[in-house]
């Protein structure tokens, strides 16, 4: 235990203070296919007859989900079919944040299938997760797909200093949410910039380069509308939703059926409002194996409390042993 609790001193920083927990999100196509989701969807609703989904398990964030493990205990003839199709979604987002997202050893926090419905939870508000990273999986087909970024991101690169100061105030009075107040970047951190999904160029240089002034007088006025980079599908089982992440110029992600959004779990982001039809999602959530390990077992207290005893006791001890001056009490024996 005290050697996991030094290794866990050294590779696991808080969460709020792991730059991988920042990694930005980007879509992951084709992880699974229309009859493996189709699996997912049939047992988690075979299992919400016998045991009801959920809304209680995440305290300040909750959402209508059945954990995949209750899925899979009473998920009825597609039980083991959706098992070994989580895996597999499971094994390809490891993967990618090997890859892409700089993790060692991920191991899952959190697994559970969201459903989101206009008439009862259509929406989850923006927030940050627990752990260092996270994903979605798309499992119902969205009218709308692929990254869409608002038109008002082009007005103002998002370097606002306030982010740097104060942790609720907003760059702009007229994006509210735009806080970047719970998420404590740092003022070198790579925010989005228009190149990563609507490249573009102004006078030669690139629109997040050039002055405010003159990029209105560029392509980039129109280089990120809401429709630039995602399209919307004649066939689709619901309307709305997306991830959107705030601290990221609102821009929202939309896979296709059977793929995901992969990101780090510090950035601030939430599931816009479904408007028709239900949203099927499988989410999880991923620490390290050595720090989730470290936090299980207490081993920050069995660390704490070993140099404790190493710095403060043991010395102590060998300065009783060495100079203290204890006198024998015991009365003497008298001799004739």
């Amino acid at each position: 235990m005290i050697s996991i609790s030094i290794r866990a001193h050294h590779e696991c920083p808080q969460y709020q203070n792991d730059e991988r927990a920042l990694c930005l999100p980007r879509l992951l196509p084709n992880l699974l296919t229309a009859d493996e989701t189709a699996a997912i969807i049939e047992a988690t609703e075979t299992a919400a007859r016998e045991r009801n989904y959920t809304s209680s398990r995440h305290a300040h964030y909750a959402t209508t989900d059945l954990p995949v493990a209750a899925v899979y205990a009473d998920g009825g003839p597609r039980a083991e079919a959706a098992r070994r199709v989580v895996d597999r979604a499971l094994n390809a987002t490891v993967a990618e944040l090997i890859e892409r997202c700089g993790a060692s050893d991920p191991a899952l926090h959190d697994g559970f299938v969201i459903k989101y419905t206009p008439t009862q939870q259509a929406g989850l508000r923006q927030h940050g997760d627990g752990g260092r990273y996270s994903a979605t999986v798309a499992l119902s087909r969205p009218q709308r797909t692929g990254v869409r970024v608002p038109r008002y991101a082009k007005l103002e690169p998002q370097t606002c200093a306030l982010r740097k100061r104060f942790a609720n105030e907003t760059c702009n009075s007229n994006f509210p949410e735009r806080t970047f107040a719970q998420e404590r970047f740092s003022a070198q951190y790579p925010l989005l910039q228009y190149d990563e999904f609507c490249p573009r160029n102004c006078l030669g240089q690139s629109c997040d380069d050039v002055d405010e002034h003159l990029r209105e007088k560029c392509v980039c006025s129109q280089a990120c509308e809401s429709v630039a980079a995602s399209q919307v599908n004649d066939e689709y089982d619901f309307a709305g939703g997306g991830t959107r992440f705030s601290s990221l110029r609102d821009v929202v992600f939309s896979p296709e059926r059977g793929g995901a959004v992969v990101h780090g779990a510090r950035l601030n982001h939430g599931g816009e409002n479904v408007t028709h039809g239900d949203r099927f999602v499988l989410a999880f959530f991923f620490d390290e194996r050595l720090c989730q390990a470290a936090e299980k077992g207490g081993a920050t207290d069995v660390l704490y409390t070993s140099l404790v005893i190493v710095l403060v006791l043991v010395p102590l001890l060998v300065w009783i042993a060495c100079f203290a001056d204890f006198e024998d009490e015991r009365p003497k024996e008298k001799t004739m």
